[in-house]
């Protein structure tokens, strides 16, 4: 049923319960497991703001190497090796185009639970690749990190 799985990962506190979830699935399904990470420097709305400097860009181009370093480990002490993608734009599109040239069967990713007011400011990638993905979407949801609905 899925050949090929594609998960997108971040700095999130769902990445773990992503790469679990997906680590189960490719083993169970033999699947290839392609990991993704988007350099999204819109969802960074403080950079328009002023001049950012190249330490900037920098900084964020090793957290995102660390983020696919780390998971990869990950993955592969579940007997999984992935292939790593480090992509820079708009986060929905990116994945969405890698997917495609893929061919990939099943897109895994997280959803934070934000607040009213960071959704007006940043998008949600879940709800945006629900809506643009080529092949079947899988949210997790880390039950632990829903906002108190009270």
């Amino acid at each position: 049923m899925f050949k090929t799985i594609l998960v997108a990962i971040d700095a999130s506190e769902q990445r773990q319960r992503v790469l679990a979830q997906s680590a189960e699935i490719a083993a169970r399904f033999g699947a290839a497991l392609h990991l993704v990470s988007v350099r999204d420097l819109a969802q960074h709305w403080e950079l328009t703001a002023a001049d950012p400097t190249p330490e900037i860009f920098v900084a964020l181009e090793l957290e995102a190497g660390n983020l696919l370093e780390d998971a990869m480990q990950y993955l592969e002490k579940q007997g999984i090796v992935p292939r790593t993608h480090l992509l820079d734009g708009d986060a929905i599109e990116q994945i969405a185009l890698l997917a495609e040239r893929l061919n990939a069967d099943l897109i895994v990713i997280g959803h934070r639970h934000l607040s009213r007011l960071r959704r007006l400011v940043e998008n949600s990638v879940a709800k945006g690749l629900v809506a643009r993905a080529p092949c079947s979407v899988m949210i997790t949801i880390d039950a632990n990190s829903r906002p108190d609905s009270r």
